[in-house]
């Protein structure tokens, strides 16, 4: 049994165990403390393990008995609850919208996790330069080798740093609270990250060898594979399957993603390049949200509840 219940603050409903009575729960949508109703108080339901439910797990199939359900093929129709897991075609345009309307909330934190990553990355730059320099003026293979440890530490702390960077992105694309010191808790997936990574480039190189079309689709249709790892725990191979299967629902919008990419990246670069700062973490949030919808999860802003989309509370 799960007790299901409404937020008394934006009116999203909720779903946790029957164990959970009495205690409180933290609202996913708008981060309101809710206390949680005795069993007696929640309607039945026929899924045994509520929300215990694999990340993966379909949607409970529509009911005989009821006529009326359909399948979820859109945003139009109702959304997976956060964490949840149905294919689904988008729309770039309200992509988009709801980037703008979560990037002005939280732009803080993302412009200084953008200095943040910028800084660690040229601090490595630097100090390969100045070895390499080195190792030409005095013909000495120490430097050489030295070089390449700097160059493959930095190359790692930039993998770590940027799981960190990817969670941030998805907590302001759900209107959830993002910190800074997320930034650096990318140890949990650092080694998925790290082999999806390989996989996706070497599939990519030798794509893009073959006429290059080729490569462009494997990219276009399997770019999500990088949040299925660092979202949910979904192995290396399982995250290239999902994001297979919502890419391909996608590839139109995942073109459109890039190219809206290229564009936004060259104005932040004219703006005497401060204005990467904005486009940098703009792009992160927009893949990110991206990511989210195609996968069904469409996150409703606080105070705007998305009704008939039950969300696990935490």
């Amino acid at each position: 049994m799960a007790i299901q219940f409404n937020c008394s603050s934006c009116n999203a409903v909720l779903r946790v165990g029957d164990e959970s009575a009495g205690k409180s729960a933290r609202c996913p949508t708008c981060q309101s403390v809710q206390p949680i109703p005795g069993p007696s108080a929640a309607a039945p339901s026929d899924d045994p393990f509520g929300a215990f439910k694999s990340e993966f797990n379909e949607p409970p199939a529509a009911s005989p008995s009821n006529p009326y359900a359909s399948p979820v093929t859109s945003h139009a129709s109702t959304s997976v609850a956060m964490g949840g897991y149905q294919p689904t075609a988008t729309d770039f345009g309200e992509i988009f919208s709801h980037t703008w309307q979560a990037f002005k909330r939280n732009v803080g934190v993302l412009v200084g996790a953008t200095v943040v990553v910028g800084a660690i990355s040229i601090l490595f730059n630097i100090i390969t330069s100045i070895l390499d320099s080195a190792a030409d003026n005095n013909n000495r293979m120490e430097f050489v080798v030295l070089s390449l440890v700097v160059s493959l530490l930095g190359s790692c702390v930039n993998t770590f740093i940027g799981i960190g960077m990817a969670r941030i992105c998805l907590a302001t694309a759900r209107f959830q609270p993002a910190e800074l010191g997320t930034l650096f808790s990318g140890g949990d997936k650092f080694l998925a990250v790290l082999g999806g990574t390989i996989l996706y480039m070497m599939g990519a190189t030798f794509g893009l060898l073959l006429l290059i079309l080729p490569g462009l689709i494997f990219m276009l249709l399997l770019w999500p594979y990088y949040y299925f790892i660092v979202d949910r725990q979904c192995g290396v191979f399982e995250s290239f399957s999902k994001a297979f299967e919502v890419g391909k629902l996608n590839w139109v919008t995942s073109l459109v993603l890039g190219i809206a990419t290229i564009v936004i990246f060259i104005a932040g670069a004219l703006a005497l390049l401060v204005g990467l700062l904005f486009a940098a973490p703009f792009i992160g949030v927009m893949f990110a949200t991206t990511y989210l919808m195609m996968k069904g999860e469409h996150p409703g802003q606080p105070g705007i509840s998305q009704p008939g989309a039950p969300q696990a509370a935490f």
